[in-house]
């Protein structure tokens, strides 16, 4: 089924390449321009997991209905996979609108979360039902964390080096527009450095 929205409650804590990887694959020596390649590997990551439809380090997101699937043997996908499935970033919450207007929290002993499928699912325990609520904007709320990691050492290789060549070329060409065969290589290296971590797309 479809969501309304899909936002980010807690980002990443560190980035999946460090400054100083970033400055050893420029050949940067000095300080000087810290913070600008600071933001290039932002945004770099950014890149890389909306071209994937990943979440790279462990980030909370927050996923809203206006109702639950109306079939109880339906999933709730979960995008930007992976789900994290160890350690202390696991929790799910599923929270819904009463007919009165309060909010409650479904049970995690009626509901199960498949961690190993791509994308993840929430699944209601056999023969359980989606609780009764309210069928308003955003009534329904799933919270859960993803991400190969806590850390960048946990992110894929092919990953981590199509954002250092992101971060080469934004910080060598600083125009927005580029022609000539440059450009073209460069996309073509990171996407099929992508391309070998990618495991489809799902509505």
């Amino acid at each position: 089924m479809q969501y309304r929205s899909l936002t980010r409650q807690t980002g990443p804590s560190v980035e999946p390449v460090t400054l100083a990887e970033a400055k050893a694959h420029l050949r940067v020596d000095t300080s000087d321009d810290d913070a600008y390649i600071g933001t290039l590997i932002t945004a770099a990551r950014e890149w890389c997991e909306q071209y994937l439809d990943r979440t790279l380090v462990h980030t909370q997101w927050v996923m809203r209905f206006d109702r639950f699937p109306v079939d109880s043997t339906s999933d709730i996908e979960l995008p930007r996979p992976p789900v994290v499935s160890s350690g202390t970033a696991t929790s799910v919450t599923v929270a819904y609108t009463l007919e009165d207007g309060t909010t409650a929290t479904y049970s995690t002993n009626l509901f199960r979360v498949d961690r190993a499928s791509t994308p993840g699912a929430v699944q209601t325990n056999y023969a359980q039902t989606w609780p009764p609520h309210r069928q308003d904007d955003n009534s329904v709320s799933v919270t859960w964390w993803a991400g190969y990691g806590p850390s960048g050492t946990s992110v894929p290789a092919a990953i981590r080096h199509a954002m250092l060549m992101l971060v080469g070329h934004w910080y060598e060409f600083r125009s927005s527009v580029l022609t000539g065969s440059i450009s073209k290589e460069i996309e073509f290296g990171v996407k099929s450095l992508l391309d070998s971590q990618r495991w489809g797309s799902y509505r």
